[in-house]
């Protein structure tokens, strides 16, 4: 029992840290196959408002930010992103998207099949992870000639046509919010992923299911009547033959270039993969700090075993006596209460990591069944790794052994000088 008790302070201590580590480690883990299933490398363009600059300005600030309003002169274009891709020819990609309407078709068995129309730009597949089974990508062409052109889903093509028929080629006319009707060519077919796109209701009939049908977005401008389409933000896919260094100077240069001349409005640039890694670098930071305050209790689960281990020699003093008499020199009297030292807090440091293994799991799982309780259209996306650190491991078993040897140093250098005539005496 008293050992158990001298072993707490550093179950405690260790059991913290690797229970921190643990969920710190599996965030990290989750976050990074989350994120494996979308295209991190994107460019994200949005604009924003320049900061008042006080020395050549000739009004307030106040005024400055009052004066602020953001008009179609002052927005991204297709002109902008077409100028980008030309200058940076297969550098770059536009992953834009923008819902349209509903739409409906008939198939063969005289069953209505129904879908949403969505306009997409050349990289928007590619952003999202969205596999093409057959076929081709809506191009930056189709986007250019406004052509009536369509992607569509597995699921639609299951609904639509019959089993061995090769849907693309063929072509197809919807009738959009039970109004117009549109004729589109079927260019592609992509793997409809439930995951991505949203899940069906539970116990949906295949032909009930709704899946977007992706057309040029500029297609769907022009059925809006919008002939010059400005955008306040916009999604920039680069080609990862390119070092991201290199393609992310291009794309900074090329927007700061564009507003230089523009007196409140600017392009930021934000790096996804940047910012991804800037997160995992805060979570590194909240980890460590926390581990060390934790860590904090093992100086004081050490100074118990210095305590302990002091008893221990004094309730054994005779032994040590009959041992020095008998020729044992001080370096073995030493070594053998070091040793003893460092198998309590060795043995403490293995109980704490087994908890604090187990307290991981246990958090983790309870968050997972929470996260997939109220994230039930993206379980499939969420991935939760419980992932226990095997750096803050090693370290935790190396921790506890150097414990043993610094706090168990003073009762045994005690205890090896002692005078074996009044340690035989000692009653």
């Amino acid at each position: 029992m008293r050992s158990l008790l001298t072993m707490l302070g550093i179950i405690i201590g260790i059991s913290a840290v690797i229970t921190i580590t643990t969920i710190g480690n599996s965030i990290q883990q989750t976050l990074k196959n989350t994120f494996a299933q979308i295209n991190m490398n994107y460019f994200y363009v949005m604009l924003t408002t320049k900061p008042y600059d006080e020395e050549n300005s000739d009004v307030t600030q106040d005024e400055y930010y009052d004066s602020v309003y953001m008009t179609d002169e002052d927005m991204i274009t297709d002109d902008m992103l077409n100028e980008l891709l030309e200058k940076y020819p297969d550098q770059f990609k536009i992953a834009m998207s923008e819902y349209y309407a509903n739409g409906e078709t008939i198939n063969s068995k005289n069953e209505y099949v129904k879908t949403t129309i969505t306009g997409i730009t050349d990289g928007y597949l590619e952003q999202g992870k969205l596999d093409l089974i057959s076929g081709r990508n809506i191009t930056q062409r189709d986007n250019t000639e406004r052509k009536h052109t369509a992607v569509v889903s597995d699921v639609f093509v299951k609904q639509y046509f019959n089993e061995n028929e090769n849907p693309v080629g063929k072509r197809i006319s919807f009738s959009i919010n039970n109004a117009e009707t549109q004729e589109f060519t079927i260019v592609g077919i992509y793997e409809y992923s439930e995951a991505k796109l949203g899940k069906f209701p539970a116990g949906s009939k295949e032909i009930d299911k709704v899946t977007p049908v992706f057309i040029p977005l500029d297609t769907v401008y022009e059925f809006k009547g919008i002939l010059n389409p400005t955008y306040e933000y916009t999604v920039i896919l680069w080609n990862t033959d390119y070092d991201t260094s290199v393609v992310e100077e291009n794309v900074r240069t090329f927007f700061e270039e564009q507003y230089q001349h523009n007196k409140y409005w600017t392009a930021y640039v934000e790096n996804e993969q940047s910012m991804l890694s800037m997160i995992n670098n805060v979570l590194n930071v909240i980890t460590i700090a926390i581990s060390v305050i934790a860590a904090i209790s093992l100086i004081v689960g050490g100074v118990g075993v210095m305590n302990i281990m002091l008893v221990s020699i004094i309730e054994r003093t005779k032994e040590i006596g009959i041992r020095k008499a008998l020729g044992a020199q001080n370096s073995s009297i030493r070594l053998q209460f070091v040793v003893e030292a460092v198998i309590i807090c060795l043995i403490g440091g293995i109980i704490g990591i087994i908890t604090g293994i187990m307290n991981g799991v246990i958090i983790g799982k309870i968050v997972s069944y929470l996260v997939n309780n109220i994230y039930t259209d993206y379980m499939d996306i969420i991935i939760i790794s419980i992932q226990p650190s095997v750096t803050a491991i090693i370290i935790s078993v190396i921790f506890s052994m150097l414990t043993g040897i610094f706090f168990g140093y003073y009762p045994a250098n005690k205890a090896s000088k002692m005078n074996p005539i009044d340690a035989l005496r000692y009653d």
